[in-house]
């Protein structure tokens, strides 16, 4: 299900929005290049272009509460919001002095470009498991958790691979230890902390 911002339940940068998980929302282009600002007071949700007849689908962000989510909208894709988990949103699009340091769709774009360099299957998603930590897991006793799970086939999409292959790879980091996966939780623990060492990232873990 897609809906448009110019929807009049977000018509004001005060109002939320409620979606369900699943739901998806295509953003309008602000007027006059202003900046966007992605609000997230619950829930996890994720930024992709939109797929066209010649273009697929392509994952450019994921945001929680804890991202400060502005950006300047691409002139050359529509990008939408889909909701991982339930969440509540606010969109607010407004003038201001642009720099660069101020579009975090930048970041996550160049990390995910990241995450497809290995030539392994397995590295590659590990390198995925470990920004997607970085960026939005949290500590516990177990490991660190990361309280959503991305369907097999998304997670093929994000990575370069097949969805047959990312589900055998799966298979193999659970039989490792290297994660374990609770689907009636919705949630995914990394176990081995080798994967997610900061030595290379140098970004600091997750409280």
């Amino acid at each position: 299900m897609a809906i448009s911002t110019s929807n009049r339940s977000l018509s004001r940068p005060q109002d939320s929005c409620v979606l369900q998980a699943g739901q998806r929302l295509i953003l309008s282009r602000p007027n006059n290049n202003w900046s966007t600002t992605i609000f997230v007071e619950q829930g996890i949700i994720r930024l992709s272009t939109v797929a066209s007849e010649i273009n697929p689908e392509i994952t450019v962000a994921l945001i929680s509460s804890l991202d400060n989510g502005t950006f300047h909208h691409p002139n050359s894709e529509n990008i939408q919001i889909e909701a991982i988990a339930e969440s509540i949103i606010k969109i607010n699009n407004e003038q201001k002095i642009y720099t660069a340091s101020d579009d975090f769709l930048q970041e996550w774009i160049f990390q995910l470009y990241k995450v497809r360099h290995p030539i392994k299957t397995e590295e590659r998603l590990k390198s995925l498991l470990r920004l997607l930590i970085l960026k939005l897991g949290i500590r516990t006793l177990e490991g660190y958790k990361l309280e959503f799970l991305l369907s097999h086939s998304r997670l093929a999409e994000m990575i370069g691979a097949t969805r047959s292959t990312v589900s055998r790879t799966l298979g193999v980091l659970k039989e490792k230890g290297v994660i374990s996966i609770d689907e009636m939780k919705g949630e995914l623990v990394v176990k081995d902390y080798q994967l997610i060492s900061t030595t290379a990232t140098g970004i600091a873990l997750p409280l």
